[in-house]
């Protein structure tokens, strides 16, 4: 499967992910939000690119729809979750960095959800050519970034007591 037909098979998935876990309160901003992610996949299907490894202007405009649409309101999504779709042309994966928790069972939920994160790649789910395993991957995804970004804000408090700042991040290495 070329990275062009995966990417738009991902957007596509993407968009049903978005239908079906988004929240917002006005409803039109959810189907708003899904269909720059579906005009995406048509215009990659459907538009010429200059050099390989390059988005056509049209699906990279629909995609700079959707991700201001994510930054710029809570749809309990996080914007992050686009460039799993756009990677197979991109060739960049998005990235779950480690939180530097001073607390030992912080650290331990932070180093869980990154390896969570790296099997559902590593294993391929992405790449699935089992429609409700792409659909999965990308909705586990979704998950696992969102709960990284709660437990991101959680050890920035922590970190931040008087009892924690200036301490060294919890090392989880075995003896």
């Amino acid at each position: 499967m070329s990275a062009y037909l995966a990417t738009a098979r991902r957007l596509m998935h993407l968009a049903a992910v978005v239908r079906g876990r988004a929240y917002h309160p006005k409803r039109y901003m959810i189907d708003t939000l899904a269909g720059a992610l579906e005009d995406a996949a048509i215009a990659i299907q459907s538009h010429p690119v200059d050099e390989p490894g390059q988005l056509p202007q049209p699906a990279a405009d629909a995609l700079q729809e959707a991700t201001e649409l994510l930054t710029r309101h809570d749809f309990m999504i996080p914007a992050v979750i686009v460039g799993y779709a756009t990677a197979p042309i991109t060739g960049t994966m998005p990235q779950m960095r480690p939180l530097h928790a001073v607390s030992t069972q912080l650290a331990h939920q932070d180093a869980d959800l990154r390896a969570r994160r790296l099997a559902l790649i590593e294993h391929g789910h992405l790449s699935s050519r089992d429609e409700e395993v792409l659909h999965a991957a990308l909705t586990g995804l979704l998950v696992l970034h969102r709960r990284h970004e709660r437990l991101a804000a959680v050890i920035a408090a922590d970190n931040e007591r008087p009892c924690n700042r200036g301490k060294a991040p919890a090392s989880l290495a075995t003896h």
